[in-house]
C-alpha cells in the first residue's frame, strides 16, 4: 500500500472514486434526493479545490487509488473507499494518518458522519456532539452526525496484551512491501506477502519455532482504538535470564508518535519485573533507522554487527541489548 498527498494528476480517479461510492452505497441507506445531494456536493470543482490545497490523501494498493481523505483545517472529510476494497481496513487506515495530520495542530478532530460511516467513526473513538440537517430536492431533509474526537493521544491508556489469533489481521496490514517484511523478520516468514494464516501457523501451530511453550510469548499492543503495535518475546538460554525481542512493529499510521517507545517500555517491565530475566537482546538493520532511534531511546546499546545478503546486497545487521536496572521509568 501507498499513501501520499494527492496531486492534481489524480483528480479525475478521485471524483470518479467518490462518485462510484455514493452510487454504489448510498441508496441502500438514503432517499433518492440526499444521494444526489452527496454526489453534487462532491463534484469535480470541490474535488480539485481540495487537491489544489494540499490537503487531499490517497491511498493507493499497487497503481490503483482505492481510498482518499481530506482534512480542512481540523475537519476531515470526504472519506471514501472503493466498494470494492471495503471491509479491509482501508478506511480505518486513511482517518488514522488524516487524524496524525492534525494531531499537535488541532486538540479536537471534527467530521460530518454519513450513516454509512458512523459504526467505523465510533469504533474509532468519535462520539456525536449534535445533530445538523441539509436541505435536499422536494422538501426531503437529511439529518446528519456531527462528531468529534480528542486528539491528544493519551499513551498512558497502551497496554499490552497476549496476542490473539485475530491481530494477524491488522500485522499484515502494515507490512507493504517486500523490504518492509525482512525489516519487520528477516527470513523467518518467506515470501512477501504474508497472510493471516502466515503468522498464526507460525504462532499458534508452531510456537514460534521455540521447543519449549514456555519459552514463547507474542504479544500485542492496544489501546481505546484497538491493536497498535506488536512484538514477540522468546527465551535463548537454558536458564532463561536471557530474554530476546523480535517482529517488533507498530501501526505505520501513528509511528513517530511515541507508540513504539511506550510499547516496548511496557514489555521490557514485563520481562524484568514478571519473567525476571536478567538481560534483553535484539537485532535490528541499519537501514531501518527509526526502530534503532527508537531502541536506543528506551535504554538498548549496540553491542556486534553482522552483514546479512539481501536480495542480493550486504544489510548490515545490530545486535543490541537492555541490561536489568532497578525500574523502566514509564511516560
Amino acid at each position: 500500500m501507498e499513501y501520499r498527498i494527492a496531486t492534481k494528476e489524480d483528480v479525475i480517479d478521485i471524483y470518479e472514486l467518490v462518485q462510484k461510492t455514493i452510487k454504489e452505497i448510498y441508496p441502500k441507506y438514503y432517499l433518492p434526493e440526499i444521494v444526489d445531494m452527496f454526489s453534487n456536493y462532491h463534484n469535480m470543482e470541490n474535488v480539485t479545490k481540495d487537491v489544489e490545497l494540499g490537503n487531499t490523501y490517497v491511498l493507493l494498493e499497487d497503481t490503483i487509488i482505492v481510498g482518499t481523505g481530506t482534512i480542512q483545517e481540523n475537519h476531515i472529510t470526504r472519506v471514501y473507499v472503493l466498494p470494492k476494497y471495503q471491509g479491509r481496513g482501508y478506511g480505518t487506515s486513511i482517518m488514522k494518518r488524516l487524524e496524525a495530520e492534525l494531531t499537535g495542530r488541532y486538540k479536537i478532530a471534527e467530521i460530518d458522519a454519513s450513516l454509512p460511516a458512523c459504526q467505523l467513526y465510533y469504533k474509532l473513538g468519535y462520539r456525536t456532539i449534535q445533530h445538523g440537517s441539509w436541505e435536499c430536492e422536494n422538501g426531503v431533509i437529511q439529518i446528519y452526525e456531527i462528531m468529534t474526537k480528542e486528539l491528544n493521544m493519551n499513551l498512558n491508556q497502551l497496554r499490552l496484551r497476549p496476542y490473539k489469533t485475530c491481530d494477524a489481521k491488522a500485522i499484515v496490514s502494515w507490512i507493504h512491501t517486500e523490504e518492509d517484511l525482512y525489516k519487520w523478520s528477516s527470513d523467518r516468514f518467506g515470501a512477501f506477502p504474508i497472510s493471516e494464516d502466515d503468522i498464526n501457523t507460525k504462532y499458534i501451530d508452531n510456537n514460534g519455532d521455540c521447543q519449549n511453550p514456555e519459552d514463547f510469548y507474542p504479544m500485542t499492543a492496544v489501546d481505546e482504538n484497538g491493536v497498535v503495535g506488536h512484538l514477540i518475546l522468546r527465551y535463548v538460554d537454558m536458564e532463561k535470564k536471557v530474554l530476546r525481542f523480535g517482529f517488533v512493529i507498530v501501526d505505520d499510521a501513528i509511528r513517530g508518535k511515541g507508540y513504539g517507545k511506550e510499547m516496548l517500555k511496557l514489555a521490557m517491565k514485563y520481562a524484568y519485573d514478571i519473567l525476571k530475566v536478567e538481560k534483553i537482546t535484539l537485532g535490528v538493520f541499519e537501514n531501518n533507522a527509526l526502530a534503532y532511534h527508537c531502541y536506543k531511546a528506551v535504554g538498548f546499546e549496540e553491542t556486534s554487527e553482522i552483514m546479512l545478503d539481501v536480495y542480493g546486497n550486504k544489510w548490515k545487521c545490530i545486535e543490541m541489548e537492555s541490561k536489568k536496572k532497578k525500574s523502566i521509568a514509564m511516560s
